[in-house]
């Protein structure tokens, strides 16, 4: 890694940042990728903090190996996420000599004010499993802090892209503890990268303008406080908040019903490649084109 440049990407937050879209991954799903310059910092057992391939299914802090849908052909297990597609489209912004590095930093069901403290691992700069909450002593949060630093000390040439944040859902009971939460945790963020690591984010600096907040599946917003969660997203940063569309896919069409018994929850149905990625990517675009 010492040899290469990369740019970092991270995707964090909970089941629609790990990516649970079930549907059927063809055998030639992979080709479509140019994954010859797309790399992830693994987590898994002997992977952990080696850069390696990046998949079908990203290595995140929840394993979405055991979920794989039955007809998904062999090494293409898992489940399908934003990693790759975006990973993919966000080559053309950056230069040639340049890979892109993602690391996911995402567990399901977890949330600000739901979920266990659990505890942190630092040699190996990752959380003990479980749904653990997110927060500024979080140990989801700390791994995705080290991971991050971790990247960027590998060269010094090494530049960072930013957070794609899904997260909110499993607040809904409490919208605006999940508010105070991120506000914490976030002004934590760009304080903390902004003193160790200046003139590290390509096409921009430590402040609000790198962390992007994506909006959910349509199901959840008549659940609970999540409008009111994602709309403080929208007040925080309009120049990073990326709308989609209520009529994307969930895993409703072509989904079957391993990773949630609500279908509807989660992007599925290729929304990673149609409809998510694509909005994420024209946003940073557009961002970066200020």
């Amino acid at each position: 890694m010492q040899n290469e440049k990369y740019m970092i990407l991270c995707i964090a937050g909970q089941s629609n940042a790990v990516g649970y879209d079930e549907s059927y991954v063809p055998e030639d799903y992979l080709q479509q990728f140019r994954r010859e310059r797309i790399r992830q910092l693994g987590l898994y057992g002997e992977d952990n903090l080696k850069v390696i391939p990046l998949g079908v299914c990203a290595q995140s802090y929840q394993d979405l190996r055991p979920y794989s849908n039955p007809e998904n052909p062999a090494p293409n297990l898992g489940t399908k996420g934003i990693h790759l597609p975006l990973a993919d489209l966000l080559l053309e912004e950056i230069p040639e000599d340049y890979k892109i590095l993602v690391l996911s930093c995402a567990y399901g069901g977890c949330g600000f004010t739901v979920g266990e403290t659990g505890s942190y691992v630092k040699e190996e700069m990752r959380p003990a499993p479980g749904i653990l909450k997110w927060g500024v002593e979080s140990p989801f949060y700390l791994g995705m802090k080290d991971r991050i630093s971790y990247a960027l000390d590998q060269n010094p040439e090494n530049q960072f892209l930013g957070v794609v944040w899904i997260q909110g859902e499993h607040d809904n009971g409490d919208g605006r503890g999940q508010i105070a939460g991120f506000e914490r945790m976030t002004e934590d963020f760009l304080e903390d990268f902004k003193t160790h690591y200046p003139g590290r984010v390509y096409r921009g600096d430590w402040n609000r303008d790198v962390w992007y907040n994506v909006e959910t599946v349509s199901y959840w917003y008549s659940v609970g406080d999540c409008p009111m969660i994602w709309e403080h997203y929208r007040e925080w940063n309009p120049a990073t908040y990326v709308e989609i569309p209520r009529t994307t896919d969930s895993n409703e069409v072509n989904g079957t019903g391993l990773t949630a018994s609500i279908r509807g929850a989660h992007f599925g149905n290729n929304a990673y490649i149609r409809v998510v990625a694509p909005n994420v990517a024209a946003k940073m675009k557009e961002n970066w084109g200020r």
